[in-house]
């Protein structure tokens, strides 16, 4: 933890009613009591009146306020809602983070805000999930697109089925459809490119920097070049809409059922997404995804031959 992060920390939690301990404190700052006592020294040369309390801790001499900061109980509850997705999405020293930012809230908090908060929090959750396993490259495209900085990919592409190297300039991390995406200029390809992050198989951050592009269009739905249009029955209709598949521009009623219409780079990205309808999709345009639907369910026959 930074320097000022701690003593700011240390700082909340003298704020409250009773005293804390040195040993406590340091274990929240993950330091040494040591540091603690020149943390301390160092907010009372600042002109912070604490007040050593011998055998129970330190605490602000009473009297004294730092400016409030007045979070209600529903602001502080969406913070700490954000916070808990942090905690699912993020590598380890994301999460030890998102912990001590958790820790700063609460510091802050009025008894009675906080008493509210905790009952609210026993009652709204956010539990999110990654499909698989958190990418162990995550940290390092972090400092990428923080930086501006080219990384050299190993990546598995769907489609086709194998692996190619690429040196992407790194702008945007996105979470959707359970996993981190790298959204960055691809040199192989000259254009923009959407990479899964849990496709890549190995990842170097190069020396080299770029100039930011304007790619914010390059990832939307809108933009993509392919218009695919898929029919589906009513009753299907309701769980499709609880799973759409990256790419989805519209929908509206149709014969007994609805037309959903998806923007995408390459058709063969919805297949998983139109099997798992079954029977109660069909496949409207483009004519090529049509043909690979046909060659796909007839090798799925294949595997399961008369007996």
């Amino acid at each position: 933890m930074k320097q000022m992060d701690r003593r700011l920390l240390i700082l909340m939690r003298l704020r409250e009613e009773t005293p804390v301990r040195a040993s406590d404190l340091a274990q929240d700052c993950e330091c040494s009591v040591r540091t603690v006592y020149r943390d301390i020294d160092a907010l009372c040369q600042a002109g912070v009146p604490v007040a050593s309390m011998p055998g129970e801790g330190y605490r602000l001499v009473p009297g004294y306020h730092l400016p409030p900061i007045a979070f209600a109980a529903e602001e502080a509850v969406q913070i700490l809602l954000g916070i808990d997705l942090a905690l699912g999405l993020g590598t380890m020293a994301q999460r030890d983070a998102a912990r001590s930012a958790a820790a700063k809230v609460d510091a802050v908090l009025l008894p009675e805000t906080r008493e509210a908060v905790a009952r609210l929090r026993e009652r709204i959750r956010a539990s999110p999930q990654i499909a698989g396993e958190l990418s162990p490259h995550l940290p390092l495209l972090q400092e990428a697109v923080v930086g501006d900085r080219v990384v050299r990919l190993r990546y598995h592409s769907y489609e086709p089925d194998r692996v190619t190297k690429r040196d992407v300039e790194a702008h945007l991390l996105v979470f959707y459809s359970g996993d981190w995406h790298l959204i960055g200029y691809c040199r192989l390809r000259e254009d923009v490119r959407d990479f899964r992050a849990g496709r890549i198989e190995s990842a170097r951050l190069l020396d080299e920097t770029f100039v930011r592009r304007k790619i914010d269009d390059g990832y939307d739905p809108g933009d993509m070049e392919i218009e695919v249009r898929i029919w589906i029955d009513e009753r299907a209709a309701r769980w499709a809409r609880e799973d759409l598949a990256f790419g989805f521009v519209s929908e509206e009623p149709a014969d007994g059922g609805f037309v959903f219409t998806f923007r995408v780079r390459d058709v063969p990205r919805l297949l998983p997404w139109i099997f798992s309808r079954g029977a109660a999709a069909r496949v409207l345009s483009p004519p090529e995804l049509v043909q690979r639907l046909r060659e796909e369910a007839r090798a799925l026959v294949g595997r399961y031959p008369d007996a």
